[in-house]
């Protein structure tokens, strides 16, 4: 039987997967501040992307920063007390906009288009995204830094 893959997977920006991969980074060398190069240098990151993820997670409580010579950015509170959903929402950049229901009757063609299909498989989808959100939100706020970092499968 031919292994077929039936839908691309989940996509996330590049920004949460660098806050992700900082916190879990900082999470295994708590207590000590690591610089952006550093931890660009160790996941191969764009150290400007990585400085803009990291201010907007300072500016969240998430890490705390410290200028100088041994300076960097370290976690702000405790792995275990650092939700994913909250590093993820620190990284929205506030121009991402849901997109509208394409008009599905264009696809469907006339004669099997009606304004009450339409109005049905939008309530349908959109019913369908707010319960996916509705999930996915309910596990990132219950899935911690220190989840991640032990390595803990997802409920």
């Amino acid at each position: 039987m031919a292994n077929r893959r039936v839908a691309a997977p989940l996509r996330v920006t590049e920004r949460a997967d660098y806050a992700l991969k900082s916190v879990l980074l900082l999470s295994v060398h708590e207590g000590d501040y690591l610089t952006t190069k550093e931890m660009a240098d160790h996941f191969g990151m764009s150290p400007k992307m990585l400085a803009s993820v990291l201010q907007r997670l300072r500016d969240a409580g998430i890490v705390e920063s410290r200028r100088g010579w041994q300076g960097g950015f370290r976690l702000g509170r405790s792995p275990g007390r650092i939700a994913l959903n909250v590093v993820i929402a620190a990284t929205a950049s506030g121009n991402e906009r849901s997109s509208a229901l394409p008009n599905i009757g264009a696809r469907l063609g006339p004669h099997l288009s009606t304004p009450e299909l339409n109005d049905r498989v939008a309530e349908l989808v959109n019913g369908f995204w707010r319960a996916l959100d509705d999930h996915i939100q309910g596990t990132l706020s219950a899935f911690t830094v220190a989840d991640l970092a032990r390595g803990r499968p997802l409920p």
